[in-house]
């Protein structure tokens, strides 16, 4: 079944399975930049290097992902195509946490964009990204500033057009917010009509009515978010040496990158975009009122 054009960071999306998490395609009427259908997907790519339990790439760069009792995925080598091969009983919530991560990942990596594993609010007319490992906060961080007045473009998975006149932009993704049950209680929620993310996974995802972006911004600063509560108070900028040593902290799926071929590419952004931004910053991961308040105090500071 066919569905109505999408938009995800400013490419318009042609799906056969439904999408609920994006929104229509608005713009101009320029032809689909991304098709998703349903379809065999090989056992083993041709020509791949190795064959690993979750990803083939071959040698034309055509990519592989499977995610065992969900699907599997093929990714064209220009990143325009998707191909799905659901595995039996798999839910399509499943699914689309994979195709909108991992395998979105892919397609933008193959389309020579940088991919950040960051969310990303608004901060007056830019962006700041804030990064850093799973389960660091990353999320709960940008659901607090969207209460306080600072739009969401993208949760997660951060992408940023290094080619756009001016200097890096911020690519907005879709309107919804992926936060653990106490998280999402935390902030007045409940998980009555949230949506679990994936069934037994006590992570909900948090549709936004407002309060999301839609704009491409530029990017105005970088924060690695520290997850560490022994780490030093306040704002900190990071030497280079020290900004590289952050790169699987900041980047998004390091090892996937290797196994893509695009790691030379996507760390080369990363410095160039180190330069725009005047550098990388860490901040200890907020936990008070105190120290949200005190995040969102900085905002104007890191977006000038």
């Amino acid at each position: 079944m066919q569905h109505e054009d999408l938009a995800i960071c400013g490419l318009r999306v042609r799906s056969d399975l439904a999408l609920p998490e994006l929104l229509p395609w608005t713009a101009d009427a320029r032809g689909v930049d991304l098709v998703i259908e349903l379809g065999d997907v090989p056992d083993r790519v041709s020509g791949a290097a190795e064959t690993h339990p979750l990803i083939q790439v071959s040698a034309d760069g055509t990519c592989r992902f499977a995610m065992p009792e969900v699907a599997a995925f093929l990714v064209s080598p220009d990143g325009r195509a998707v191909t799905v091969a659901p595995s039996p009983g798999a839910t399509e919530a499943d699914i689309r946490v994979f195709l909108l991560g991992t395998v979105f990942a892919i397609v933008c990596q193959r389309r020579g964009l940088l991919t950040l594993h960051a969310c990303c609010v608004r901060a007056g007319s830019k962006a700041v990204a804030f990064a850093g490992d799973s389960g660091v906060g990353k999320s709960t961080l940008a659901a607090r500033l969207r209460a306080r007045g600072h739009a969401l473009l993208t949760d997660d998975v951060t992408v940023v057009d290094m080619e756009a006149p001016g200097g890096p932009l911020v690519l907005p993704t879709f309107p919804r917010l992926k936060l653990w049950r106490d998280a999402l209680e935390s902030l007045g929620h409940t998980v009555d009509g949230a949506g679990a993310i994936r069934p037994g996974l006590d992570k909900y995802q948090l549709p936004l009515d407002d309060g999301f972006c839609n704009t491409p911004l530029p990017l105005a600063a970088l924060v690695r978010l520290d997850g560490n509560r022994k780490a030093p108070e306040g704002l900190r900028l990071l030497d280079a040496v020290q900004g590289l040593g952050e790169l699987g902290k900041v980047l998004y799926r390091p090892r996937l990158m290797l196994r893509l071929g695009t790691q030379a590419r996507q760390m080369a952004q990363f410095l160039r975009l180190l330069s725009f931004v005047g550098g990388l910053r860490t901040l200890r991961r907020p936990e008070t009122m105190a120290g949200w308040s005190e995040v969102e105090a900085l905002l104007p500071v890191l977006a000038d």
